[in-house]
């Protein structure tokens, strides 16, 4: 079982050096994040927003993990955004992460 506060880390640590490595590990190959928006990525373009830079993660806080998913909240600090706040809900299967939703609200 991957624990939220771990693979939030390695999200941070590869938006920090742009090295996707830090969070690959943690990913399965038909990987999808959906976002907020409604649509959805798959592991390829995942690594390419990733490895862009200008965007931080902090202030994890699980609300629920298990063998089978997590829920946790983060906060976003953005180049030219608002500040804003994550709710996280991913799917793990044989130690890697399938999918990924992204439910984002900024600050006013």
């Amino acid at each position: 079982m991957i624990q939220a506060n771990t693979v939030l880390e390695a999200w941070d640590k590869t938006f920090e050096t742009m090295d996707f490595s830090h969070l690959a590990q943690y990913l399965s190959e038909d990987f999808q994040v959906e976002y907020t928006t409604g649509e959805v990525d798959n592991l390829e373009d995942t690594k390419s927003w990733c490895v862009a830079g200008g965007l931080r993660i902090n202030n994890f806080k699980t609300i629920r993990e298990n063998a089978n998913y997590i829920v946790a909240t983060h906060d976003v600090v953005q180049e030219g955004k608002p500040k804003s706040n994550v709710l996280v809900y991913a799917e793990q299967n044989n130690g890697k992460f399938t999918y990924w939703l992204i439910q984002r609200a900024f600050e006013d």
